[in-house]
């Protein structure tokens, strides 16, 4: 796990193109200008702390971290969120990611979500100890939402 940098650049744009154009939404904005969206994620880091999951110089899968809380994070986002490169998919990138941030950044339980139907997520989120809070409807985000408690190590 490498935190973000600049230097990641190149990988993170074929990374952010290959989400978007498998469905990850969020990301058609930072298509447009990947540096300009780098340098964001990286002036966060007091924030929110991006970590890459890199193996060979390639960007496999992407996680954060949200170090404060709020209602938003608490119900909608969670405290830490994953993405994996839809190439990777299925090699158990995801498990080893959140698996490192609560060996490695977590310092209490913290709160995990994935969308409803997103039944790959909601099975990394239980195999690293996520323990099922609730399901909520977010208007922001248009879908239901799984809750998780998510413990340190």
């Amino acid at each position: 796990m490498s935190l973000a940098k600049l230097k990641h650049l190149n990988s993170y744009e074929s990374f952010l193109i290959e989400c978007y154009h498998n469905g990850l939404t969020k990301y058609k904005e930072a298509t447009y200008d990947p540096k300009k969206f780098l340098e964001h994620i990286i002036s966060c880091q007091g924030n929110t702390s991006t970590y890459f999951c890199v193996e060979h110089d390639e960007i496999l899968g992407a996680i954060r971290f949200r170090h404060h809380t709020n209602e938003y994070i608490e119900n909608v986002i969670g405290h830490v969120g994953y993405e994996t490169k839809p190439t990777a998919r299925g090699k158990g990138i995801a498990r080893l990611m959140l698996s490192w941030v609560q060996k490695n950044i977590l310092k209490s339980d913290a709160i995990v979500t994935c969308e409803a139907d997103n039944i790959a997520s909601k099975k990394v989120i239980e195999r690293s100890g996520g323990v099922y809070l609730n399901q909520i409807y977010s208007a922001e985000k248009q879908n239901d939402v799984k809750r998780f408690r998510l413990p340190s190590k």
